[in-house]
This record gives structure tokens, C-alpha cells and sequence, in this order.
């Protein structure tokens, strides 16, 4: 039965008509369920009917921009209203069911098959360039999938989802993938590499954080011993993070980025479950969204 027939909840995708010129790039970082932040910022740039030529993600910045890319405005915060406490989205218990804290089936599969709808139409009509990174586990190095990788099921998004030693190893055309985050955390250098020129960057940190270094390197070596190339990145993780974060601060200051990310203080972590303090931080990301729209990108670019 075709998912549009269900009597359950459906949020409608619509065609973004503001086509921000070529060389501009919407860059996001991960976060678990601080990624809502990310999602309330793209519900104001649906908004605006603001659409970028270049998406890049890792994680749950990929994930999110799914429903942003097929223009549900709300549908995120649906899902964070009626099924982000089911303990089947996150829990515990998941760990022991499935292998992850995250509960992929239903998150990607139960959800946008039964209860709220995903526009793949209006996704796949998207004239874009979407880039979904994962970490290679051989390697330790990115590995980017383009917007037609993304199918039913949702591997690919899956696999950038993967937090070590939270999920399972994640297998895809050959390759044994985890999060994205691990090797490419705040993708700003793929997005230069890429040719862009102007970056908006949506980050689920507060100004001024500096990643620690990862403190259970005995586990990695005990978990991970047939991978020792996704030991060091993980190792490494917080060097790459806190380079990527300074250069983001250092082409704002160059005129030649836009950081969005939250001002209040966060109060959630990456596996937070909490609806009440989820849907703040969803409707601040997109207050402040708004704000940048207004203060910023609509003087700064014109419509195509």
C-alpha cells in the first residue's frame, strides 16, 4: 500500500523557488538529537523558500536535511512531538535489540513508512548536489555519497548515523562504514575542495566549545582491533574537529561564511530524549534561522 493512502499523519513537500547562486553551500555538523537545532534552521530557510545548489552532512546534519530537501516544513517537529520519547526512536533497551542506542528501523523505516510521511518526489526533483559523508572503517578516512546513494531504507544515512561503539558497523557497496562525524565532523574542508565559495555552516554546539580528547582508548583498541586505521581517527577526532571549527570561525571573519548555531546554552546531549527541551531547542534553531535570513542572506544573495 502506498504510504500516501494511510491514515496517519502527512506533511506535504513543496518546491523551494529561491535558488541561492552556484558556489554557495549549506555545511552541517551531526549532534545525535541536537541535530534538531539543524532542523528547526531549516524549517525557516523552507520559510523563505531558500534552497542551496550544494548540501553537505554528516549524521544527523544528512539526516535532517532529507525532510529540508523535500520542503516538509514540520515534519521534524512532528516527529520530535510524537515519537522522539517512543523508546523505540532512543533507548537503552535499543542496544540490546538492535546493536544501537538509535532505533534505525524505526527511525527510517517504521516512521516514514507508517506514521509521517517523507516526500521522495519532491527529493529526487531537487536540482542540487547533496553529499551525505560516512567513515570509512579500513581506512579512517571520509567517504561521500552523492543525493541519488539515498533510497528507501536509507542505508547510506544510516551508516553516517553510526556512532562507534552506540551502533553497529554499517555495510554498503563493499565498504564497512560509521559515522561520518568520526572522520569529517564539521565538513568545511570537503566543501572548499568542492569549489564553494560562501558557506553557511549550521553547527549544534555553543560558541566557544572545544572538543576534548576521547578519553577510552582501551575500548576503541579492544572493540575496534581489526580496524586500527577508525582507532586513530577517533583518536585524532577532537584535532580534526577543532581545525575544522577554527577555520569555519576564520572564513566568517573573512566575510566568506555564515555560522548558524545555538546561542542559548545547550541543555541537551547527542542521545538526549527529552520532547519538551527538544522542541525549545527545534524553535530556537528556528527563531535564529529566521534572523540570519533577515539579518543576513537576503541582502547578501538574489534569487535565481
Amino acid at each position: 500500500m502506498d504510504v500516501k493512502s494511510f491514515n496517519q499523519p502527512v506533511i506535504k513537500g513543496v518546491k523551494l523557488t529561491k535558488m541561492l547562486p552556484q558556489g554557495t553551500a549549506l555545511v552541517l555538523e551531526g549532534g545525535g538529537t541536537r541535530g534538531f537545532y539543524s532542523a528547526g534552521v531549516f524549517d525557516a530557510f523552507i520559510d523563505a523558500g531558500i534552497m542551496f545548489p550544494y548540501i553537505i552532512g554528516v549524521s544527523a546534519g544528512a539526516a535532517n536535511a532529507l525532510t529540508y530537501i523535500a520542503g516538509q516544513r514540520g515534519r521534524s517537529r512532528e516527529i520530535i512531538e510524537k515519537y522522539v520519547g517512543d523508546h523505540r526512536y532512543i533507548s537503552r533497551r535499543n542496544i540490546l535489540r538492535h546493536g544501537s542506542v538509535f532505533g534505525f528501523k524505526f527511525i527510517f523505516e517504521t516512521i516514514p513508512d507508517k506514521h509521517v510521511f517523507w516526500d521522495e518526489d519532491v527529493f529526487r526533483a531537487a536540482d542540487i548536489r547533496f553529499l551525505t559523508g560516512t567513515t570509512d572503517c579500513v581506512t579512517g578516512n571520509p567517504v561521500w555519497f552523492e543525493k541519488d546513494h539515498i533510497s528507501r531504507g536509507f542505508t547510506v544515512t544510516k551508516a553516517s548515523c553510526s556512532v562507534p561503539l552506540a551502533a553497529k558497523i554499517m555495510r554498503y557497496n563493499g565498504l564497512e562504514l560509521l559515522d561520518g562525524g568520526v572522520s569529517a565532523p564539521i565538513p568545511i574542508e570537503k566543501s572548499i575542495d568542492d569549489g564553494n565559495t560562501f558557506h553557511v555552516i549550521v553547527l549544534t554546539r555553543n560558541k566557544g566549545y572545544v572538543k576534548p580528547a576521547f578519553q577510552k582508548k582501551g575500548i576503541l583498541k579492544l572493540y575496534y582491533r581489526k580496524y586500527p586505521k577508525l582507532i586513530e581517527a577517533m583518536i585524532n577526532r577532537h584535532d580534526v574537529y577543532n581545525r575544522q571549527l577554527a577555520l569555519c570561525e576564520e572564513l566568517e571573519r573573512e566575510g566568506k561564511a555564515l555560522i548558524i548555531r545555538p546561542l542559548v546554552k545547550l541543555s541537551v546531549d547527542r542521545t538526549a530524549a527529552d520532547v519538551s527541551k527538544l522542541l525549545a531547542l527545534y524553535d530556537e534553531g528556528h527563531e535564529e534561522g529566521l534572523l540570519a535570513i533577515k539579518s543576513y542572506l537576503e541582502t547578501a544573495f538574489t534569487a535565481g
